[in-house]
């Protein structure tokens, strides 16, 4: 049977193995997704959209609540596709429901002001997070936060995390949130950090979003985070060389062998 030499090493060999690959591996700097890969993010938007679904289902009960489902899920993944991420995308998510099912004013002022409660919810750390955060701070590896949002979210998120314990908000990239994360976004956020693709590892949950556009480039190392709530937009197929991890505090472990 195989064992997991690394679950038995003390911190300072972990943190000399970590080191060893970096150096070996000319890696120079860490980049993280922020949502669902830093910070809990996509349960905010399940618990505000079921939300708002039940309310629609209990206040229309003539609705089919199959077909209901059916349709309020592909508005979503649409509004997603036109919009990016912009909050505008619960208006028309709202506006679209509304006026085919031909639901009151009420009903689409009300369900916009559940979809707006999602900005306004404080995020918390995925487990690991904090610990993987730290370590990286504590053997001075630069990191970086690549992410996809409005910027005033963005700011909001980075204090109630207090991310400014490990890096400056300079250091967190936001890609604009009317588009979407392409190799061309991941390109420009690596130049903005002075890096090359070759020179980085990128840490994310979305193979779409993040770890093919990474690749794709010339990124040589990327770790795909297990989403706890996966999002079927987001699933691609990603490489072989790809390392799946449960969650970001198995990268604490890079370099230790296994014997």
């Amino acid at each position: 049977m195989q064992v997991e030499r690394s679950n038995y090493l003390s911190p300072i060999e972990k943190e000399l193995n970590f080191s060893l690959w970096t150096k070996k591996n000319g890696i120079k700097q860490f980049l993280f997704d922020l949502d669902d890969t830093i910070c809990s993010t996509r349960r905010i938007f399940v618990e505000h959209k079921q939300e708002a679904l039940d309310y629609l289902l209990s206040s229309y009960p003539s609705l089919n609540p199959e077909q209901f489902r059916d349709e309020y899920i592909r508005t979503g993944n649409e509004a997603f596709e036109k919009l990016g991420v912009n909050s505008n995308q619960f208006n028309f998510i709202s506006d679209c429901l509304c006026d085919k099912f031909n639901l009151s004013e009420e009903t689409r002022q009300t369900i916009k002001g559940i979809y707006k409660n999602i900005y306004d919810t404080p995020l918390t750390f995925l487990d690991g997070a904090q610990e993987t955060l730290q370590f990286l701070k504590k053997i001075e590896m630069p990191l970086g936060i690549v992410t996809h949002g409005n910027r005033h979210w963005t700011y909001k998120k980075y204090q109630w995390l207090n991310l400014e314990r490990f890096l400056n908000w300079e250091d967190v990239y936001v890609i604009d949130e009317n588009t979407h994360k392409t190799s061309e976004s991941w390109l420009d956020a690596i130049q903005y950090f002075r890096l090359q693709p070759q020179d980085c590892v990128v840490v994310g949950d979305s193979p779409r979003a993040d770890i093919n556009p990474a690749s794709q480039i010339g990124v040589r190392h990327c770790f795909l985070v297990e989403s706890q709530i996966p999002w079927s937009i987001h699933q691609q197929p990603v490489s072989p060389e790809v390392r799946t991890i449960k969650n970001i505090s198995e990268i604490i472990s890079i370099g230790s062998t296994t014997l």
